[in-house]
C-alpha cells in the first residue's frame, strides 16, 4: 500500500481560489503563489514522492490553526488535493474516498497525507 506524506504551506480558502475578469475565470495570484511555494517546500524538504496513487486513496489533512476566522472545510481539500493532483501524486482527487481534515500540529502549515486503498476499503 502505498502512502505518501508532504509538508505544504497553509493553503488559501476556496474562496481565494479564482477570480473572474474580462468574462474569464483565472488563478488568483494567492493561488499563483501558494502552489510556487508548496512546490519549494516539498522539494526543498526532499518529499517529493517516487510513485504516485493511482486508484482509490484517503485523505489526512492537518492544519495549524490560524488566528482569526478560518473555516476548516474551506481550507483542507480543493487546493491541497489540486495541487496533488497536478503534481502527479494521484491519478484524480474524485478517486478520494476518505477525506479526514483536522486543525493539529503542521509544521508548515499543512500536512498531507495519501493513502492508497485497495478494493477492500473502497466505499
Amino acid at each position: 500500500m502505498i502512502e505518501i506524506v508532504v509538508d505544504l504551506p497553509f493553503p488559501p480558502s476556496v474562496n481565494q481560489l479564482w477570480r473572474f475578469g474580462r468574462g474569464n475565470m483565472y488563478r488568483s495570484k494567492t493561488y499563483l503563489d501558494w502552489l510556487a511555494a508548496a512546490d519549494i517546500g516539498v522539494m526543498a524538504r526532499r518529499q517529493y514522492p517516487k510513485r504516485k496513487i493511482t486508484g482509490w486513496f484517503e485523505a489526512h489533512v492537518v492544519l495549524s490553526k490560524r488566528p482569526g476566522r478560518n473555516d476548516l472545510d474551506n481550507l483542507a481539500s480543493k487546493a491541497v488535493l489540486d495541487w496533488a493532483q497536478s503534481r502527479d501524486l494521484i491519478r484524480n482527487d474524485s478517486d478520494c474516498q476518505r477525506l479526514i481534515a483536522e486543525w493539529g500540529d503542521a509544521e508548515h502549515g499543512c500536512r498531507l497525507t495519501l493513502r492508497g486503498l485497495d478494493a477492500a476499503h473502497q466505499i
